[in-house]
């Protein structure tokens, strides 16, 4: 069975209004003059809620591709963002080890600090991250750690409040 997307959704509630609409006209012109005037009010009333489902299909299609391009788009950036902040946490572990001094050798500090400023570089990154990750990172370069935590906390709550959903 196919997924249950918006758009087999949207199929469906559409045949199904158009049948409800055809067998509307039936009744009335049955009503109103018998066998030979329903198959007309039929036909005339399927061929109308037909041209009207195409039209309302054709605009809500475009909605749902509009809205899926944003979504792409925003979760793509989100997920930068996001990076940005795995990637200074992580040579943040490389300045301040938790195994001691002699912890992290001083090329994968190198290797991490790289990564990490190249991250922060990405042009997809949003301004205010990439500010917070700029001064996340001048403070891991002075190796200050209280400046470094806070400076980390404000990278992270920029990154909250950049995707945060209303």
């Amino acid at each position: 069975m196919a997924p249950f997307t918006p758009t087999r959704a949207l199929l469906l509630l559409t045949t199904g209004l158009v049948c409800l609409t055809t067998a509307t006209g039936a009744i009335v012109g049955a009503l109103l003059g018998g066998a030979i005037v329903a198959l007309p009010a039929a036909a005339g009333a399927g061929a109308a809620g037909m041209a009207g489902s195409f039209l309302v299909r054709r605009r809500a299609l475009a909605g749902f591709a509009e809205a899926q391009r944003e979504a792409g788009l925003r979760g793509y950036g989100e997920g930068i963002a996001h990076g940005v902040l795995l990637h200074v946490t992580v040579y943040e572990a490389a300045v301040f080890p938790r195994s001691g001094p002699g912890g992290v050798s001083p090329e994968e500090r190198l290797a991490r600090r790289t990564v990490a400023y190249r991250m922060a570089a990405l042009e997809e990154v949003p301004s205010r991250v990439r500010e917070a990750a700029a001064d996340a990172l001048a403070a891991l370069d002075e190796e200050d750690r209280a400046r470094s935590e806070e400076a980390l906390a404000q990278l992270a709550g920029a990154v909250r409040q950049e995707y945060a959903r209303p």
